[in-house]
């Protein structure tokens, strides 16, 4: 990692010996952390700034627009409050510059405090949580920043309520208990707090000390749980050949509507439902979590799409890449877990013939290509609609799915010889952390070395176009088949639904579809199917035993309001598949093969 803070001091240095603006060196900077009344969700905020120049006139005050690992943007300002400025000798005038700038008249004052409260009640987002059980801190939805003194060393100081104690990343400072240091501000926002009564389970993986923080009720077998993360640890270390970091912390809360992760520079902050503990596919949910979110520690904290490195806290950062930060990140995770033996390879080619039925199903993969679906992340505020999923791609998903076939793609064309794996290794150590970035025309450039010729027709058609993926083709390589896995095309209806509190509610409908086309909409609670009460769960069923063609009625409620549809079963448009080996594989075929589930 590149250390900001001296690079700061060397530029102060250099402009002064350069004949420059004379200026003095960069001011200390403290912050604290308080949550008094833990009940109200209100942290307590003061920043303070010490040897500043005297002859400065005022310091913007910024709070950024969004956080790290989710790409938009946030109303964090929104929940500031009682903002107050004052000097060693004066209150101090402040005003706002935008919605996200307080700007403050420092009248010369060389020290500069401000002091202002900020509303937490998002744990399920991840960012900003207190309440009388405990506190979560993601610091860019808490901590403001003088961007000018971004590059400055900072401290904390947290306050924390009664008994609480503090889980962090961020260094400890000796001898003070809940003081913390961080190089800069981008370090100290990149470092989440988690304050209360947290059970901190402390263990070492690869020569380093890592800690799982756990909040909420879980039922999980720690022992076990411990030795699977290690296994993580270890997997993904022989995978980069490095650990960027000296110590991990995994914070895990069980919480209601909990679900997903964020990943951090030296953390990851994990979201369970209390009740999933104490099932075995939870189980292997919140281990594919965390292999995602640890891999995503040298894959997007560290290697960075351009655009990205350094963040603009202000703004998007647009990229056309992040189908490589997360699409990849998905790919490698699974790939990583199956030959750490979490999975069988079977097991392992069975989710690659989902991914295959997912990219075909998806509409939106017709119409928006991963690199627009990249650059328009910070803007998708649908994704997770049917007009999402009818009309745009998705850089988990389908970049998962490219990554797949770029993979093969490139141990086929150098006879084995290399893989995409190599190429993000590569890629790592061309683009370290504080370089720029990379972007698409690097990976192309770097897959010229490995494959031997450009893949600017694999770009073209697949990253920057819409060309149905040449799944068939691809896996072939490797000397495997791609074929549906029912003799027997299934009836189509067009709708996913899920289960909300013993309701069956519509969360897709797929346009071009029976149910698309006789105005079923996403939000419907499905009531009845053919004149019989539709419990939990019972729809899918009820279809797949029916013949094609066949009418059914649907009852509904539809904004309240109860309605009833007939509509015809139509023929499934995209098969479930199964993935087979070819009967006499060539030695390229197997080679592949081997090498791509196994790793050598």
């Amino acid at each position: 990692m590149v250390d900001r803070g001296n690079i700061m001091k060397l530029l102060l240095v250099a402009l002064s010996i350069l004949g420059g603006t004379p200026v003095l060196s960069a001011p200390s900077i403290t912050y604290k952390l308080g949550m008094s009344q833990p009940w109200t969700h209100l942290f307590e905020v003061e920043i303070q700034l010490r040897g500043l120049a005297p002859s400065s006139d005022s310091l913007d005050f910024v709070l950024p627009v969004w956080r790290s690992g989710r790409y938009t943007i946030f109303d964090f300002a929104g929940g500031v409050e009682q903002f107050f400025a004052s000097g060693k000798k004066n209150t101090l005038k402040w005003s706002k510059v935008d919605k996200t700038t307080w700007r403050v008249r420092t009248m010369g004052e060389t020290v500069v405090s401000i002091r202002y409260k900020v509303f937490a009640n998002e744990f399920k987002l991840r960012t900003r949580g207190l309440n009388d059980e405990h506190g979560f801190v993601d610091g860019t939805s808490v901590f403001m920043y003088v961007p000018e003194f971004r590059s400055v060393p900072v401290t904390l100081d947290v306050i924390p309520y009664d008994s609480w104690h503090v889980t962090t990343g961020l260094d400890s400072i000796p001898g003070h208990r809940f003081s913390f240091s961080a190089p800069d501000y981008d370090y100290l926002v990149d470092c989440p707090v988690e304050i209360g009564h947290q059970k901190d389970v402390v263990f070492e993986a690869e020569g380093r000390p890592h800690v799982i923080s756990l909040f909420g009720k879980i039922t999980y077998d720690l022992d076990s749980l411990v030795k699977e993360i290690g296994t993580i640890v270890s997997m993904n270390a022989r995978f980069w050949g490095t650990i960027p970091y000296k110590r991990f912390v995994f914070i895990l809360h069980a919480i209601p509507d909990g679900g997903g992760g964020t990943e951090h520079l030296n953390s990851a902050v994990l979201s369970i439902l209390p009740s999933t503990s104490r099932r075995p596919v939870s189980r292997r949910g919140l281990v594919g979590l965390i292999s995602h979110e640890l891999f995503h520690t040298w894959n997007v904290k560290q290697l960075r799409p351009k655009g990205m490195d350094p963040y603009d806290w202000t703004k998007e950062n647009y990229s056309k890449v992040l189908w490589i930060a997360e699409g990849s990140t998905t790919y490698f995770h699974g790939l990583l877990l199956m030959r750490a033996g979490f999975s069988t390879p079977a097991e392992y080619l069975d989710g690659v013939a989902s991914m295959a039925q997912a990219d075909r199903e998806r509409p939106g993969n017709r119409l928006q290509s991963i690199a627009e679906s990249s650059f328009d992340t910070w803007v998708n505020s649908t994704t997770g609609s049917d007009r999402g999923f009818n009309s745009r791609s998705d850089i988990y998903g389908k970049g998962a799915a490219v990554s797949v076939l770029l993979d093969l793609e490139l141990r086929y064309r150098s006879g084995n010889r290399h893989s995409y794996e190599e190429l993000l290794r590569l890629l790592y150590n061309r683009f370290p952390l504080g370089s720029g970035g990379y972007d698409i025309a690097d990976v192309n450039r770097l897959a010229v070395e490995l494959g031997g010729e450009p893949l600017n027709i694999f770009f073209n058609n697949y990253v920057f176009g819409t060309d149905p993926l040449p799944w068939e083709r691809t896996l072939a390589y490797a000397g495997l088949e791609l074929a549906p896995a029912d003799t027997v095309p299934k009836p189509f209806l067009g709708v996913s639904t899920s289960d909300v509190q013993g309701r069956v509610v519509i969360r897709e409908v797929v346009a071009g579809s029976p149910a698309y086309d006789a105005g079923l909409d996403v939000g419907d609670e499905i009531v009845a199917l053919n004149g019989e009460r539709l419990r939990s769960g019972d729809l899918l069923p009820h279809i797949e035993g029916m013949a094609l063609g066949e009418r059914i009625e649907l009852v509904v409620f539809h904004e309240e309001k109860l309605r009833s549809y007939t509509l015809r079963l139509d023929r499934e448009r995209v098969p479930s598949y199964k993935i087979t080996r070819v009967a006499n594989p060539s030695a390229q075929q197997k080679s592949i093969c081997s090498s791509w589930l196994n790793g050598h």
